[in-house]
């Protein structure tokens, strides 16, 4: 789609950006505008985002080529289990991995099969050379680009994840969990928290704690 306030087509990153300085007219011709860039680009998905605890701490202590050799050993075993439960890598940023799923089902799978990974390769490590994996997973309505993915699930999956996710925790949004049960998630062996509800951004955000219990 192009011409004059149009957004023309979008592929990446670089490309939405460019388009949105054609973002302009009255409040119908925006309304056209963002309604041609959904149509090209939404996507009903379910997003995941990894950070891993410690940084600070074991940076200091070690320095950071000790960090990143951990987080490398997190990368091995846990990127993998993106593509295993039907998920695409979308981007690896600092310390952090995003990985997007068809639904809600395969993404909170795909958590708790990374805290599962993590367990394995920490039993035999010393304590600071452990992997502390914290997860958010949240689904909806998002622009699924070829290199990056925005929307509003994004940003909670990083507000969980990133600011109030401990190391072992998965967080998952209250809707996201609702649907991943509808559809089946397999929850055995996993504790599951009452609904919360925390400051996050201005807003709060409900959400369950999910954690493996000991042996599962």
């Amino acid at each position: 789609m192009g011409g004059d306030g149009q957004p023309g087509p979008i592929t990446d990153t670089a490309s939405l950006l460019a388009a949105l300085d054609r973002r302009v007219g009255s409040a119908e011709q925006l309304r056209a505008f963002d309604d041609a860039v959904w149509a090209a680009r939404g996507a009903e998905a379910a997003i995941l985002v990894t950070d891993l605890s410690g940084f600070t701490r074991l940076t200091k202590k070690h320095g950071i080529i000790h960090f990143l050799h951990i987080f490398r050993r997190f990368q091995r075993v846990c990127v993998p289990t993106i593509d295993a439960h039907h998920g695409a890598l979308v981007c690896q940023d600092a310390d952090d991995i995003l990985g997007l799923f068809p639904t809600a089902h395969d993404a909170v799978a795909a958590a708790l099969a990374m805290q599962r990974e993590v367990v394995a390769i920490n039993t035999d490590l010393e304590p600071d050379a452990r992997v502390g994996l914290c997860v958010g997973v949240a689904h909806g309505k998002m622009l699924r680009l070829d290199d990056n993915v925005f929307g509003d699930p994004v940003n909670v999956a990083f507000k969980l994840g990133e600011d109030l996710a401990d190391a072992g925790e998965v967080l998952v949004s209250a809707d996201t969990f609702a649907a991943a049960v509808a559809e089946g998630v397999e929850l055995a062996g996993v504790e599951i928290s009452d609904l919360r509800s925390a400051p996050a951004g201005g807003v709060r955000l409900e959400h369950r704690r999910l954690i493996l219990r000991a042996g599962s």
